[in-house]
């Protein structure tokens, strides 16, 4: 390790090869000479027509001003598998088998940093077989059909992802039906992450007990396809999709979409809110559309702006409602 600095490898000390024309040849020599290390990426846009792949125990860390970019179609521009990080368990048919190595787990792995443009020819990245994973100040822009995706196909069993201040956006047309952040894993927390124009914000689909945190989630900005619709991603949009058991959001905000919190699960809303900014000419929304599990709903403050919204959907007998603020909702009540 440089003694100057807290990486192991640099990709700028990797060049091309001949006939190479794009980056992520050099960026794979690099991560398969950085396994169990810390590798960086400087300042600059490194270009990237297939998958780059880190599944040997490599951090990657980001100048905030590197950006690794799509340039042709693939899954994900980026894919990390943690699995070689816990050698000390084995999965056997959906459970964790002790393997005898329980002295070689790494619990610090982590992806800090930069930004993974999409660019509308693939999804940005897929964070696979974690068991304890930081994820921290990353950006993602224009996922085709994720921008971050938590547990996909070939994943083992993930739980403990902590993913503070990341920014998910979308800025060019032709991506409606995508989802931001969209999670089959449990016991994770994402604290501070903001998500714009996505069709499906947030949505938890598996696993369990996943906290959110002052997490924003928005639409509107990318225009209609033709005149007279909805802006693109607002069409079918829904801020929060609650279907892993026993979700926690504190103090999260859901804005601007048709549908605020689609709840499938026992979920627990606490501070939380709902607001549609009128300017984009989205009517019939609505607040909370609850299908499944029991709901708590407390301490809220939920507002009716255009001349359509519903509050609540859904099987009264299931949600516990208390100290909400209504703002418009002349009549109606939790």
């Amino acid at each position: 390790m440089n003694e100057q600095h807290i990486w192991d490898r640099c990709v700028a000390d990797y060049a091309r090869l001949p006939g190479e024309t794009s980056d992520d040849g050099r960026i794979m020599r690099a991560v398969r000479d950085c396994a169990g290390g810390v590798l960086y990426f400087p300042k600059g846009v490194y270009t990237v027509s297939e998958t780059v792949t880190a599944d040997n125990c490599c951090s990657l860390l980001l100048h905030k001003s590197a950006v690794l970019k799509a340039v042709r179609e693939m899954d994900f521009v980026l894919k990390i598998d943690a699995a070689a990080s816990c050698p000390g368990v084995r999965e056997e048919n959906g459970h964790l088998i002790p393997s005898g190595e329980a002295d070689g787990e790494d619990w610090n792995l982590f992806f800090c940093g930069g930004v993974i443009d999409g660019a509308g020819l693939a999804s940005c990245v897929c964070l696979n077989s974690f068991k304890h994973f930081t994820m921290r100040d990353v950006s993602m822009r224009n996922g085709r059909r994720f921008g971050l995706r938590i547990e996909d196909e070939g994943s083992t069993w993930t739980y403990e992802l902590v993913a503070q201040n990341l920014y998910l956006k979308c800025t060019m047309p032709g991506l409606a039906g995508n989802a931001g952040i969209s999670s089959n894993g449990g016991d994770s927390h994402f604290i501070d992450c903001i998500v714009v124009d996505y069709t499906r914000g947030i949505e938890l689909l598996g696993g369990g007990s996943n906290r959110l945190t002052r997490c924003h989630v928005w639409g509107g900005p990318i225009p209609p396809r033709r005149e007279g619709e909805l802006p693109e991603m607002l069409a079918d949009s829904v801020n929060y999709v609650l279907s892993s058991y026993d979700a926690i959001l504190t103090d999260c905000y859901a804005d601007t979409g048709l549908t605020g919190f689609l709840v499938t699960q026992n979920a627990r809303l606490i501070g939380c809110s709902y607001f549609n900014n009128y300017t984009y000419r989205m009517d019939d929304v609505t607040v909370i559309d609850h299908r499944g599990g029991s709901l708590l709903v407390t301490q809220g403050l939920f507002r009716k702006t255009s001349p359509r919204a519903t509050l609540y959907r859904g099987d009264r007998s299931l949600l516990t409602a208390r100290d909400n603020t209504l703002d418009g909702f002349d009549g109606e009540k939790l």
